[in-house]
């Protein structure tokens, strides 16, 4: 799979850019704050339709376009693909309001070959992984930042865990409501067991889809960290379900411990007003040599690790979809020493198209698998070098 063309119209800090890619990797060099990253972030919102990166949508339209009576961003991509060509399209329109892009309010319509389409039809047609600098977080940072890790990659596989997310997520929200409505004396503790019953079905596809995939991951993560630090350390993953009564493999007791774990936990919930058991809760967690790797690694140690679960999760994309998915790496090298740095690069090749950022093009001089194409970005316009 790979990106023939990506047009950006009033898309961060781009007016108007059309770029022809090719396969292969693509460098795209320049200083900091000129528009690299957005391009990357436009490759990935076309994937998944959500940016990486914005709070808000209204941020993704340029300030220009803001005094236009329809502020709007534009990006489209004719991406080429085993189940043959198409054409994806994500439109950002908002209006201004304080002159504060941030306050813009916004929304998105999406368009596959030229045909509306939601959100759901959308996300999958292209695959993508995105690995930034705040990736060291997938390590060091909370559990949210790892479910998010799994969340993002399986909804661009499978249609029905992005349902099941959509839901889950709504149901907590109305349990969590519930709950303090019971604290409060303002409703009984018996009006939970619909929600639970809705819950622990929709949960038992969130833990289910998540520890598959933890499965097919942990092979793929070991191999990949050990061709990035040059086998000099052994990187483990195991998924950690905050769930009572249920081993990973169990997938016929899963609803059933799901609502056990609600009917026990009833008491502590209503105490709390807030559901503290079920996959919104899980967590994976990630090891060096044994040890854990957020306490005991160093952030060189902690991005490499970062970077091998990155690659593992393409590897698994492209395992369940049979396309490979477009790689995007944003500044991938920084806080690497040399030799991490030739690993990395000498890792690299097994990809059909890689679009990597950085602002120092000597690092690339030599270790790139393959004839990369060079592109210079400054103040948002991209040209061949």
């Amino acid at each position: 799979m790979w990106i023939q063309r990506l047009t950006l119209t009033h898309f961060r800090n781009y007016k108007a850019q059309e770029l022809s890619l090719a396969k292969g990797p693509s460098l795209l060099l320049g200083d900091n704050a000129q528009g690299k990253s957005n391009l990357l972030e436009a490759a990935f919102l076309l994937a998944t339709t959500r940016s990486a990166r914005a709070q808000t949508e209204g941020e993704l339209i340029h300030w220009d376009a803001l005094t236009d009576p329809q502020p709007v961003a534009r990006v489209t991509a004719e991406v080429e693909r085993v189940d043959g060509p198409i054409r994806l399209e994500v439109v950002v329109a908002g209006r201004p309001r304080d002159g504060e892009r941030a306050r813009v309010p916004a929304s998105k319509r999406l368009r596959v070959n030229g045909i509306p389409k939601r959100a759901a039809d959308v996300v999958g047609q292209l695959t993508a992984v995105l690995f930034t600098t705040d990736d060291i977080e997938l390590i060091g940072g909370g559990p949210g930042e790892r479910r998010r890790y799994l969340d993002v990659m399986l909804t661009q596989l499978q249609p029905a865990y992005a349902r099941a997310l959509q839901r889950y997520g709504k149901v907590v929200t109305q349990r969590n409501a519930l709950l303090r409505r019971i604290q409060a004396n303002e409703a009984a503790p018996d009006e939970l067991d619909f929600w639970d019953e809705e819950l622990a079905g929709h949960g038992a596809t969130l833990v289910g889809d998540r520890a598959a995939a933890i499965a097919a991951l942990r092979g793929l993560a070991r191999d990949a960290h050990e061709r990035l630090s040059g086998s000099t350390e052994d990187l483990a993953i195991a998924y950690e379900p905050r769930l009572e009564g249920w081993s990973v493999g169990d997938a016929s007791g899963l609803s059933a411990a799901l609502r056990e774990s609600l009917a026990s936990g009833r008491g502590r919930d209503i105490g709390a007003g807030m559901t503290l058991s079920g996959p919104h809760r899980d967590d994976v967690s990630v090891l060096l040599d044994g040890v854990a790797a957020s306490s005991f690694a160093s952030r060189g140690q902690q991005r490499t690790a970062a970077l091998a679960l990155r690659l593992a999760e393409a590897g698994y994309m492209a395992q369940i979809k049979g396309d490979l998915p477009v790689v995007l790496l944003d500044d991938v090298l920084s806080e690497l020493d040399e030799e991490r740095r030739r690993a990395v690069l000498s890792s690299l090749g097994d990809w059909d198209q890689l679009l990597i950022t950085s602002a120092d093009n000597d690092r690339f001089d030599e270790g790139l698998p393959g004839s990369p194409a060079v592109f210079r970005v400054e103040a948002g316009t991209i040209t061949p070098r």
